[in-house]
């Protein structure tokens, strides 16, 4: 049995409370990064040139995260969560200074790559650590706080990259980050301190180095296609359906050879479990909500109704506020009823409503109208994506907690990647279908290179754009055209982001279906856990409910 003041962990309650801090620590540095680098991006790309390769600042963090968010979360399973932590912070910090000293795009790029294998470390661990310190009736309230913490990261992340862009130079965002990395580092040193997991057999303890080539494959693969198809090669090309077609030839190479495997990479048996299964599928489908919120709320604030870069920044806060708000108080109704499939259902159909309130903004929604429909939306994304880490590690066995954990968070950044290069898609095609019906007939015979910059949402978001366009319109005699193609561009803008709410409205929509069919089991205040006695051995110590 448990001794008094100890939890099924081992840890006393102040040591338990003390790591979970550092948890918190580490989970809103990896998730701080996703936000505070958007800021730089644009004074990056002028001092570095390269703008061609702009998108794959961010295409190289996701894809190495992605790739090695079920790596990591195979291996916790045999050494730990503590040595991986701890690797994640040194990797992440790394690849951090690094960027601050970056002289190219490339070495950015390759650079940004490194920072992603240390930020996946860390967001595949930060969610199982919580199951390893807490029961899973107290999960549910654990939990809660880390989606208030990733809130409050995504509010405050583009506030202190701008300020730092702008008052200390874009290389100053990127060692921001080592205080924080020090601080988690000390924290999961100190109080992070939990038995080693059971000895496995040999065979279960060796690296499926095949499996995570084959798995690295068909993401890359994958990524590249939905990437660039549409924009740098047309959907119907034979690159991007050899692509696609590597993509289903790797991914099916992976799941025949993970069924011969004792530890693979990927689990795909567990998604027999219908619990583990059906989670997987709401992730995947609900990202599409987080990412359509994140990525086009700023740019229907700034781009179409005219906001401040810094108003800009601050678009998602009522967005956030909704989600720290529900995602904190769906942590406590866990931990005291035991229920947590009716707030997954119940958030997900409220974040479906939002998504489709959204898809109406237009250029005279009043503004009140328009934050309530953010505050909406952050009220019903709060309490989904923690609960349904809940709801897989609640059906997973203990053993394969942190693959049954990272699997749902692969599914779900492959979820937010594909929506991006969907959402992407569906952008172009309306700037390129009607943008030119909008037009005035003068701006049809401008050179090609105003055309390419008439194109681009630059124009509504970029003070720099807009008046390199007005000083080169200048110099043709035409500086009236400009209020008139900004109108166009507007207009057309305000289409497509009403077009990538409705889509993920509709994605939302089927999450909620699919939340409907997720089984709940009880949430039991004890579980079993292995401890290590003297001699090298372990013993099952069974705790009870």
């Amino acid at each position: 049995m448990t001794a008094p003041g100890h939890s099924h962990s081992g840890l006393n309650e102040r040591d338990r409370i003390m790591a979970f801090v550092g948890i918190l620590t580490v989970l809103f540095l990896s998730s701080l990064n996703l936000t505070v680098v958007g800021s730089a991006m644009p004074r990056v790309i002028s001092d570095l040139g390269g703008f061609h390769l702009y998108a794959w600042a961010f295409t190289a963090y996701s894809l190495a995260t992605t790739i090695t968010i079920p790596i990591v979360g195979t291996i916790s399973d045999r050494v730990g969560r503590r040595p991986l932590i701890l690797l994640g912070i040194a990797v992440f910090a790394l690849g951090s200074v690094g960027l601050g000293f970056a002289h190219s795009m490339d070495q950015l790029i390759v650079l940004r790559a490194l920072q992603g294998i240390g930020g996946g470390m860390l967001m595949a661990m930060s969610f199982t650590a919580i199951a390893d310190l807490f029961t899973p009736l107290e999960r549910g309230r654990y939990q809660g706080y880390t989606g208030a913490v990733w809130g409050v990261s995504s509010v405050v992340g583009p506030l202190v990259g701008g300020f730092l862009t702008d008052h200390l130079g874009w290389r100053s965002v990127f060692f921001v980050n080592l205080p924080f990395a020090l601080l988690a580092a000390y924290f999961i040193w100190r109080y992070f301190r939990l038995p080693k997991p059971a000895q496995t057999t040999q065979t279960g303890r060796r690296f499926d180095a095949p499996g995570a080539a084959l798995l690295a494959g068909t993401v890359t693969t994958l990524t590249l296609a939905v990437s660039w198809g549409g924009g740098t090669y047309a959907w119907g090309s034979p690159q991007i359906l050899g692509l696609l077609a590597g993509a289903l030839a790797l991914g099916v190479g992976y799941a025949l050879h993970s069924r011969r495997q004792v530890r693979p990479i990927l689990d795909l048996g567990l998604l027999k479990d219908r619990s583990i299964a059906t989670a997987a599928l709401a992730a995947f489908l609900v990202s599409a909500g987080m990412y359509a919120a994140i990525l086009y709320l700023p740019l229907y604030m700034q781009g179409v109704r005219g906001s401040s870069a810094s108003g800009s920044g601050l678009a998602l806060a009522p967005l956030m506020g909704g989600m720290i708000l529900t995602s904190t108080l769906a942590g406590q109704f866990v931990s005291r009823t035991g229920r947590y499939k009716r707030l997954i259902v119940i958030g997900a159909l409220v974040a479906a409503a939002a998504l489709t309130l959204a898809s109406t903004l237009s250029l005279t929604t009043p503004m009140w109208l328009a934050v309530g429909t953010m505050v909406l939306l952050g009220l019903g994304l709060g309490p989904v994506n923690s609960q349904l880490v809940l709801a897989v590690q609640n059906a997973a066995p203990r053993e394969k907690l942190g693959s049954a954990t990272a699997g749902n968070q692969f599914f779900q950044q492959i979820g937010g990647t594909l929506a991006v290069s969907l959402f992407g898609a569906l952008v172009n095609a309306q700037l390129a279908g009607k943008l030119g019906a909008q037009l005035p007939a003068a701006a049809k015979t401008l050179p090609a290179p105003l055309q390419d910059a008439i194109a681009s949402p630059n124009l509504l978001t970029s003070p720099d754009a807009s008046a390199q366009l007005g000083g080169a319109l200048q110099q043709l005699g035409q500086p009236e055209l400009l209020a008139q193609i900004t109108a166009a561009l507007r207009n057309v803008m305000v289409g497509a982001i009403n077009e990538v709410f409705l889509v993920s409205a509709a994605l939302v929509g089927l999450a909620f279906i699919a939340a409907l069919l997720l089984p709940e089991r009880p949430l039991l205040g004890r579980q079993p856990h292995t401890v290590e006695v003297k001699g090298g051995g372990q013993v099952s110590v069974q705790a009870t409910d």
